[in-house]
């Protein structure tokens, strides 16, 4: 997908990097990166789902893997950790909005 600059665009970019600071220092997610990936760079979050226990939360890692894991909200507790690389995940979006904010986090992460 394209970039063109849009407003549309600009927001979702500005809600990525607002989160990735919110993400990083997260003790719990924080540490679950640097045990699956050494080393983060960035780390850019595609979608944040919110349930009654748990948030389900699909991180770009790197701009190369996307991890997608469940975070308890009583106990901070990490489960459910799915890694992947970013082709694999690429192949299965389909919607638009979520193309879109692949393609701002990739850019992203190229900076």
């Amino acid at each position: 997908m394209k970039l063109i600059g849009s407003r549309t665009e600009n927001l979702i970019r500005e809600r990525l990097e607002k989160f990735e600071r919110i993400i990083l220092n997260n003790e719990a997610i924080y540490n679950l990166l640097i045990s699956n990936f050494g080393e983060v760079k960035h780390s850019y979050c595609l979608s944040q789902i919110i349930e009654q226990a748990e948030d389900i939360y699909t991180l770009l890692v790197n701009g190369k893997y996307v991890i997608e894991f469940e975070l308890s909200r009583l106990d901070y507790s990490i489960s459910d950790v799915h890694v992947e690389s970013l082709n694999e995940y690429s192949k299965k979006i389909k919607d638009k909005s979520s193309k879109l904010t692949l393609a701002i986090a990739i850019d992203l992460s190229k900076k």
